[in-house]
């Protein structure tokens, strides 16, 4: 069987001081970056070396541990090419998975269908991703930026269960894997990439896919947002002072909010795609209505929105994957259903 792929993955940056635990170089090593350089000492300050960077690999087949946490494979740390001190996990792309999985995803072990469908994406989504942050030494965060991995410390044994029965599985686009975009809950029908991301356009992506996901608490919201909570992102993301008016401008055609005006006291400024979820601090662009609440002076205090859905909603929505599921859907279908065109395929 063809081996699994390697993946790099960011455990921490500009650190000053980390520990390592079970490597071959010592049972504890000190690792300090200080001047540009990476320098190691053993439990007891005895030097091990200094360098540019340096790869630990774990003693007798354990685990190491950084600053306590357990991972697999081995662990690198070094200064990378925009000079920051860094730590990554080249592990195997199945052992990540099992780090990921638990973390991003809805586990319902009387789903099976769902949780190989989203383990699939989950592959895709850091298949695609190899190579994509290598000026910086790596190839994924380990935060939301690209999935929440944890390592060891995640794993359960259904999600185990899963990916090994899924082993190397993948979506595919004309023979290339897939930008696996998704979400926990879409509100009823999928949106399209560019109209959220703002970017060119891509096949599979193309949103309005329905989606059964009454079942989520967050299918529908209806917020009081006060402004104070908000003012610092308002502050970044529009820069127009304090908050007079709000404009909705345009609408994608699958009914998200892409384009909104904001008005204040230093000017005006139109906010498109995620940056109007981000600046008025909404589960998502999905905004069915919305009014303002004023003081006595007639300054916004308090925005009231009502909306659809939690998170961005492009490609796999993870509460409606479940209710498929549980209609008799399986994996390959349901990911077909959410990415339009693509093929499901296993490359290791």
């Amino acid at each position: 069987m063809k081996r699994s792929p390697q993946i790099r993955v960011l455990l921490k940056q500009n650190f000053r001081s980390v520990s390592v635990e079970g490597s071959d170089l010592a049972s504890v090593v000190v690792i300090k970056a200080e001047d540009g350089q990476i320098h190691l000492k053993d439990g007891n300050g005895r030097g091990l070396g200094s360098g540019s960077g340096f790869r630990l690999k774990p003693l007798d087949g354990k685990q190491l541990k950084l600053d306590g946490v357990p991972y697999h494979d081995r662990l690198e740390v070094f200064i990378n090419p925009l000079s920051r001190s860094v730590v990554v996990n080249e592990v195997s792309l199945e052992s990540y998975l099992r780090g990921v999985v638990p973390n991003e995803l809805f586990t319902d072990r009387s789903r099976s269908e769902a949780m190989k469908t989203l383990t699939i994406a989950a592959r895709t989504y850091a298949y695609s991703s190899l190579g994509q942050n290598a000026v910086r030494g790596f190839d994924v965060y380990s935060d939301s930026r690209s999935q929440v991995y944890r390592g060891v410390r995640s794993e359960k044994p259904f999600s185990d269960q899963m990916i090994e029965e899924t082993r190397g599985i993948i979506a595919t686009y004309q023979e290339k894997p897939i930008v696996a975009f998704y979400s926990s809950t879409c509100g009823g029908r999928t949106e399209d990439y560019r109209e959220v991301f703002q970017r060119a356009a891509i096949p599979y992506l193309q949103g309005g896919a329905a989606c059964p996901d009454t079942s989520s608490p967050y299918h529908s919201w209806d917020e009081l947002i006060p402004i104070s909570r908000i003012q610092e992102r308002l502050d970044r993301l529009a820069g127009v002072g304090k908050l007079e008016r709000l404009k909705t401008i345009r609408k994608s055609q699958n009914g998200r909010t892409v384009e909104m005006r904001f008005v204040g006291t230093r000017g005006e400024k139109i906010l498109k795609g995620l940056d109007i979820r981000s600046a008025l601090g909404l589960r998502s662009n999905w905004i069915t209505d919305f009014d303002v609440h004023r003081d006595g002076s007639g300054d916004i205090v308090e925005i009231h929105a009502k909306g659809k859905g939690w998170g961005h909603g492009v490609g796999l929505c993870q509460i409606g994957a479940v209710e498929l599921a549980g209609r008799g859907w399986g994996f390959e279908r349901i990911l077909k259903h959410y990415y339009q065109g693509i093929e499901v395929v296993r490359r290791w």
